[in-house]
Order: structure tokens, then C-alpha cells, then sequence
């Protein structure tokens, strides 16, 4: 991109609008006036790019007539721009002719085509719509003004100031300024400016310029609303001693937002020289006619205070036999800052406390305390500044100085040690922490015998808590662990073993259950026989019996483990002639660990009594009806209260899938697949016990075909 475009996309990346105090309202030339009494000065801007290259050639007559006249006079030579060559030399030792200088005779290169994008953050397009005034010829036209405006060499090379030294001071006047070529045309498109000359110009004071005082900077804003028309720009000058001022800019500056809400705001910071003094400041607006207006009042501030860069450094400590000296060092020119000092003092960085209640004078850098300690202490000292409150407090500590003391005693011995194992194997132990103030922490032991020789270290280095969570394997042939602790301080003196705590571990492991043997039925009564558990920790064992599938399971005998003799067979003198049945162990040892072990099932002799009897299952099978019917009759005087029936298909468990009647007699089961096997019982529930179950014959249904 050419040279020019650079320039502008600089420019674009400053200003956006920029408050110069010039209201075209279409004009081919807007003309400002300023009335020194005893001559005008004439500024004046055209209203476009293009106006300005008119004037190259035209060049500018300053018009003037007196109120009530009608003929305007010439009263100045045609005043034209300087030429290429003469603004050549001027940019060369002043940058804000080189917007004009471009406008006025573009460079070859000015309208050329984009070179290739690059890394360059300036290098870009400058959109335009065609037909209209593009974004390059506003920003160069807008610069032009700003230059003209706050450099009045400028301004007179661009033929755009007038001075009219030949008035009646007296008079009343109005100026215009037109192009020369239209001197004879009887209508121009230019504002006119009206002067009384009784009545001079009187720039505007400035009179709400304020500021804000930061750390780093001074912030100033004000109001530019009363200025249009009078100041283009402004400066702002600082001063250490409130009477020698010097600008903060070589040039004064513009207002510029990109915000039309901020139009009338003008904003201005300074970085501070130092971070500390009193500074003053004022400002004052340019007049585009080249000079400075009165100055504001004089704003005067300090840099604000950053409490927490105090540097504070404790030096030494100094221990006496009855008392322990404190020095410390703090810059002098701070002393204005503070009201005074305060000493802290910890001992372990848990408890903490101040040698003195009264603050220590801030011109004193020692302090003498009447305690002296045996133990090492830690020694700080607090600043307290002069705006501290409760509400907000100012303070700033040094860092914590090391009093070292030798120490040798030993802390006490800890107690209070136990410990207590969950199921997973994990161990809570704790103790009660020692009252020493310089304990650095403990060591925890642990052995499997409690010999003395024999305890080995649970944590590997210095623990600084009272409670610790240790983890045992449960599958250890040891049942006991012992633990112990001791405390250490931070010179490592350690102290003596506390007493040993004993664990019993946890048992999980179940005892060996017996082993049963085949069931025997000699007579009338079953015989259950079985081997018994050879574990060690027994505690009982209980037998059940369990009669057809879908009886209760019943305990019928707990046998004492810990007895010497133990029991290996039982005779089961309850009758249930003609049903199955079958026995089941639970053996426990001390614990609770229980296992489990069950006999064979068994059919027992006789016949079997029932409430019921003749129960008959049949199968019918139609092209749209499958199902299983139950019938069965009444063969007993009990009182049936309800009937259950059980349904097992192929090897599954048995299971009630109907709750019947008492006068309900028969069952259809229209839940049936083909391929399976099916076994009914029917158990009838009478008012004093429930009967014996009934089974039917299993029932198999393979397709249409059926067979028992």
C-alpha cells in the first residue's frame, strides 16, 4: 500500500470523529472570525476534498461589506496554496503538512491499486462505495482540517487565514470568503460571518476542568459543548511547584470519540514523572486562529498511595536474659505515611500476638520487649497506616524473622492412642495431640507381637496430624496388631513411646461348613447325619428343614460349638409320611462369619395326607385354544380358606401364580409355550394349618401333541 494510505489507516485507528468546532451545513466554505479590536482575522475551511484542489487553481477572495450594504468588496489579493515545491520543504520539518501537501497535489501513486496483503497490521483496503465520497478522501480531507487547525504555518500555506488590519472600529461588518473565479457570479454557496467591531472576541475560561489522582496516573475530563466554535484543540500543562507550567504535549491535541454520547466529552491522562509529590495542572484551548485561550483553574493532586509497596525488613533479635530486643528497618520518607508499628510474635504459626498494645512511634526502628522466651520464636513487624479503620484497614507486615533458641527437652509422652479396624481393613487411629507449642509432629509404630524390639514405622517421615488411617491385610494367619507413637519438636528432640494400644483384627473369612450324609429313614423317623467343621473359632451351628418345594424353611435345632462334644447326628421325630424333604446348616464362628450347607432331598415312606386329593391336570388343544386345566375334590373335613396354586416350567424355580377360593375347585393356565414341561401343586391353606401340598403329574406340550 502507498505511502499516504498508511498514513490514513494510522490516522483511522486514532480518531473516528474528531471535534473541530467546523459546522459545514453544505457550504462550499465555512468562515470563522475573530475580532482583536483594532483588526479581524478571517479562518476559514472548504467543505470537501475536491473543494480544496479548486483553490489550487482558483484560488480564495476574502470579501467584507458593511451591514446594510448590499455590494460585497474584495479586500484581499487572490490567495492561493503554496506550491509542490514549497510544501516539499515544509513537510520535511513539519509533519502536518504532508495531508496537505497530498490533497493538494496527489502523488502518482495515490489512486493505485492495493499491493499484495502482507503481515503489516496497516496493510489493508480502504472500502468505498462507488459514487461517493470513498473512506480514504474523508479521513485525508478530516486530517487536513485537524492540521490547519492546531498549525497556523499550515493553515497560512494552505491560503486559509486572513488578517483585515484596515477597519473603523466602530463599524459592523460581514465577511465572506469565496473562490476567485467566482468573483463576478451572482450566487455563492459560502457562510457568512458577522463582526461588530465595538465588541472584541473573548475566548471562553475553561471553568469545570477536574481531575482524578490514581497510583500511576492523573485522569482529567471536561465539557467541549462551550468551546465550538472557539477552540479546535487543547493542551494540558503540569507543573511540580504550581507557578512554572510546561505543556504535557508539544501540540495541542484534539478531542476524538468513536462514541457520538462522548461528543461533548474530552478526555486527557498523564503518567506521573514519580511516584511521589504534589502536582498541578491547568489547561487551555487553541483557537484555530493559532494562539491559546485562558487557562482553567489549577487542579493539584498526589500520586495515590500503594500502602502495601512499604518495604519492611526485621533485621535482628536480640535475646538478653530478661528481655529480647527487636530492630527493623523502614524508609524514612515513609514516616508520613504511617502511625506507627506493631510487633507480631508466633511461636509455631498457630498462635499469634503482639509484644505491645500501644503502636511503636513510626520514627523508632527497634523495640524492646519485657519477656524473654526459651522456646524459638518468629518476630514480625506491622506498619499501621495513617488513614487505618476498622472498616477498611491499612497495614502491611514484614516478613517473619527466625529467633532461633537451642532446644533439648524432649516433648511429653502422647496419649490418648486407639485404634479401631472397620471390615475393608482400614485402621483409625488417633491420639491426643501434645500442649508443647513447638511440636513439629509424630512418628507412628506399628509390630504384629508387641515385643519391644520388634515395632517398625507406619509413617515413613514426621506426620503432622493427631490421626492417621492405616490399612491390614485381613487374610493374615495373625489376629493381633500393637501401635504406638511418639512426638517430635522442630529441634527433633523426640519424646518417649506412648503405651501400646492392642487390635484385634477383623475376621472375614467363614468357618468350613459341615458336610452331610445321605438321609436315613430306618422307621418312621428321618436320621440326618453329617461331618462337622473342622475351623477353630466356632461359635454354633443351626439346623432347618425345609418339606416340598414350596415349604417354610424351619430352624429345628442350635447346637453349642464351643462345647467340647458336638453333635453329628439328628433323628427328626416330626411325621410327614409321603413328602420330600430336605435339611440345611448354618455354621457361625465367633464373629458372625456364617457358611452354609444343605443334604439331599429325600421322599419319605408312607402315604401322604391332604386336604385334597385326585388332583388331575389335562392338556387340551384346540386350533385356537391352548391350555392346561386342574381339577382336584375336597378329601378332608378341614375348612379350607384359600387355595395356591404353584406353577414349575422345564428346570426353574417353583413359583404361585393363583390365589383361589375355597369353593374353586379346578385352575386353567392359559400361559403356556410350546416345547416346555409344566408341574402343578395345589396347597390348600386350611383355618388350623396348612395341608400338605398336592402334586400333579408333570404336563408336556410339544406342538399340538401331548403326553404325560
Amino acid at each position: 500500500m502507498n505511502y499516504i494510505n498508511r498514513i490514513i489507516l494510522i490516522w483511522a485507528s486514532l480518531f473516528f470523529f474528531l471535534g473541530n468546532g467546523w459546522a459545514a451545513d453544505d457550504k462550499d466554505i465555512v468562515v470563522l472570525s475573530f475580532n482583536h479590536g483594532d483588526s479581524v482575522s478571517l479562518r476559514w475551511a472548504p467543505g470537501s476534498e475536491a473543494l480544496f484542489q479548486r483553490s489550487v487553481k482558483s484560488g480564495y477572495l476574502v470579501q467584507r461589506r458593511a451591514v446594510g450594504e448590499k455590494t460585497w468588496k474584495s479586500i484581499s489579493p487572490v490567495l492561493r496554496p503554496a506550491s509542490k515545491e514549497q510544501f516539499s520543504v515544509m513537510e520535511a520539518i513539519n509533519p502536518d503538512a504532508v495531508p496537505l501537501k497530498e490533497i493538494f497535489y496527489p502523488s502518482s501513486d495515490r489512486n493505485a491499486p492495493d499491493e499484495a496483503a502482507s503481515n503489516d497490521p496497516y496493510e489493508g483496503k480502504l472500502e468505498s462505495i462507488p459514487g461517493e465520497t470513498s473512506i480514504e478522501e474523508s479521513l485525508l480531507y478530516m486530517m487536513a482540517l485537524f492540521s490547519c487547525d492546531i498549525n497556523k504555518p499550515v493553515a497560512e500555506a494552505a491560503a486559509l487565514l486572513y488578517v483585515d488590519k484596515k477597519v473603523d472600529k466602530t463599524a459592523r461588518y460581514q465577511y465572506r470568503v469565496i473562490f476567485a473565479d467566482d468573483e463576478k457570479a451572482k450566487k455563492v454557496n459560502v457562510s457568512i460571518a458577522d463582526v461588530d467591531m465595538s465588541q472584541k472576541t473573548v475566548l471562553p475560561t475553561p471553568n469545570d476542568f477536574d481531575g482524578k489522582f490514581e497510583e500511576r496516573f492523573a485522569h482529567f475530563e471536561w465539557s467541549v459543548a462551550p468551546f465550538t466554535g472557539y477552540y479546535s484543540a487543547y493542551n494540558v500543562e503540569r507543573s511540580t511547584d504550581g507557578v512554572n507550567f510546561k505543556p504535557l504535549r508539544e501540540r495541542p491535541f484534539v478531542q476524538a470519540y468513536t462514541d457520538a454520547k462522548l461528543s461533548d466529552l474530552a478526555v486527557f491522562r498523564d503518567t506521573f514523572p514519580t511516584e511521589e509529590g504534589t502536582f498541578y495542572y491547568r489547561m487551555a484551548g487553541y483557537s484555530p486562529f493559532g494562539f491559546y485561550g485562558p487557562y482553567s483553574k489549577v487542579v493539584k493532586g498526589e500520586p495515590k498511595f500503594n500502602f502495601q509497596k512499604l518495604s519492611i525488613k526485621v533485621d535482628t533479635v536480640i535475646v538478653g536474659k530478661k528481655s529480647e530486643e527487636i530492630r527493623w528497618s523502614f524508609d524514612k520518607k515513609y514516616e508520613n505515611k504511617i502511625k506507627g508499628f506493631k510487633i507480631s510474635r508466633t511461636p509455631d504459626y498457630k498462635t499469634f500476638s503482639y509484644e505491645t498494645n500501644e503502636l511503636i512511634p513510626a520514627n523508632k526502628r527497634s523495640f524492646t520487649s519485657p519477656n524473654r522466651y526459651d522456646r524459638t520464636q518468629y518476630y514480625a513487624v506491622i506498619a499501621i497506616g495513617v488513614n487505618d479503620t476498622p472498616q477498611k484497614p491499612e497495614e502491611k507486615q514484614s516478613s517473619y524473622y527466625l529467633s532461633f533458641r537451642a532446644d533439648t527437652i524432649p516433648p511429653a509422652m502422647p496419649t490418648g492412642l486407639k485404634a479401631v479396624m472397620d471390615s475393608s481393613g482400614a485402621v483409625k487411629i488417633s491420639w491426643d495431640p501434645n500442649k508443647e507449642p513447638d511440636i513439629l509432629g509424630y512418628q507412628l509404630f506399628i509390630s504384629n507381637s508387641g515385643n519391644e524390639m520388634e515395632y517398625y514405622n507406619v509413617t515413613d517421615t514426621v506426620y503432622p496430624l493427631t490421626s492417621y488411617v492405616d490399612s491390614l491385610p485381613l487374610n493374615t494367619l495373625t489376629n493381633v496388631a500393637y501401635y504406638r507413637v511418639n512426638a517430635v519438636d522442630r529441634n527433633y528432640n523426640r519424646s518417649k513411646w506412648s503405651d501400646a494400644v492392642k487390635l484385634i483384627k477383623i475376621d472375614t473369612v467363614p468357618p468350613v461348613p459341615v458336610v452331610f450324609k445321605f438321609l436315613k429313614q430306618p422307621k418312621e423317623n428321618v436320621i440326618v447325619e453329617w461331618e462337622n467343621s473342622p475351623s477353630t473359632d466356632l461359635d454354633r451351628m443351626e439346623l432347618y428343614r425345609q418339606v416340598d418345594d414350596t415349604g417354610m424353611i424351619r430352624l429345628i435345632q442350635t447346637v453349642d460349638l464351643k462345647k467340647k462334644k458336638k453333635l453329628t447326628k439328628f433323628e427328626d421325630k416330626e411325621q410327614f409320611p409321603g413328602q420330600n424333604v430336605q435339611y440345611f446348616m448354618s455354621v457361625y464362628d465367633e464373629v458372625g462369619n456364617v457358611s452354609q450347607s444343605h443334604s439331599d432331598r429325600m421322599l419319605t415312606k408312607g402315604e401322604r395326607p391332604g386336604c385334597i386329593g385326585d388332583l388331575k391336570a389335562v392338556l387340551i388343544v384346540t386350533e385356537d385354544q391352548k391350555e392346561i386345566r386342574l381339577d382336584w375334590n375336597i378329601t378332608s373335613n378341614e375348612v379350607i380358606k384359600r387355595y395356591i396354586v404353584y406353577r414349575k416350567k422345564d428346570d426353574g424355580q417353583m413359583v404361585d401364580i393363583a390365589l383361589l377360593k375355597p369353593n374353586q375347585l379346578y385352575f386353567v393356565d392359559q400361559k403356556i409355550a410350546i416345547g416346555s414341561t409344566y408341574k402343578y401343586i395345589v396347597r390348600p391353606i386350611s383355618t388350623e394349618r396348612v395341608c400338605p401340598a398336592v402334586y400333579s403329574d408333570p404336563i408336556y406340550f410339544e406342538g399340538n401333541n401331548s403326553h404325560k
